[in-house]
């Protein structure tokens, strides 16, 4: 993800996945959207040249999917990011209203001062919604590589128990260096 303009980092994750960010949202439709969409783009880079432009921009796209997906699965970090969104929609309505209250010559109050103080408002938000986004895509940006090793690890248990089938869930860094450390080295345990 070297170049920003491949993406728009302003995209919600609601838009990224297509879904409604009014309506009631469970976690099975976020979990469909998003395996729908990241389906097409892994079978898409599949085909491409690593180093290619192209396979790059799919990459960025994916980095924004698994942002996207990581961020709405959970439902308490799905409604702090509902939060800073229902912020950023206020604010603009606030200078919409603002805005048109001054064109309309209704008196003083969508005066310039408050006009440029809504404007530098809807900014801010706008920015810190950009930076939270940006900050998810460097941190998402590998998940589908996590969970292509997970179905990997999922099918050969499968093969050996055919019968049995359980869901893997995908472990973050630390937790997958915790696991590597004590796979080197034996715990001894006093009786």
């Amino acid at each position: 993800m070297s170049s920003p303009e491949k993406i728009d980092p302003l995209q919600t994750h609601f838009e990224v996945l297509k879904l409604n960010e009014n309506a009631t949202i469970v976690r099975r439709q976020i979990e469909e959207e998003y395996e729908k969409r990241a389906r097409q783009h892994l079978q898409r880079l599949a085909k491409l040249d690593p180093g290619s432009e192209e396979a790059e921009t799919v990459r960025a796209r994916l980095a924004q999917l698994n942002a996207a997906n990581a961020v709405l699965l959970p439902r308490k970090s799905r409604r702090e990011y509902s939060d800073l969104l229902r912020k950023l929609r206020t604010a603009e309505r606030d200078l919409a209203e603002a805005g048109g209250k001054r064109t309309s010559g209704k008196g003083q109050d969508g005066s310039a001062v408050l006009i440029l103080h809504l404007r530098q408002q809807v900014e801010r938000v706008r920015e810190e919604l950009r930076r939270l986004h940006e900050e998810q895509y460097r941190r998402h940006a590998n998940d589908h590589l996590d969970e292509a090793a997970g179905a990997a690890a999922v099918d050969e248990g499968d093969a050996q128990e055919e019968g049995a089938r359980r869901r893997v869930a995908r472990a973050g860094e630390r937790a997958a260096g915790l696991a590597a450390l004590l796979a080197r080295r034996p715990v001894k345990r006093s009786a």
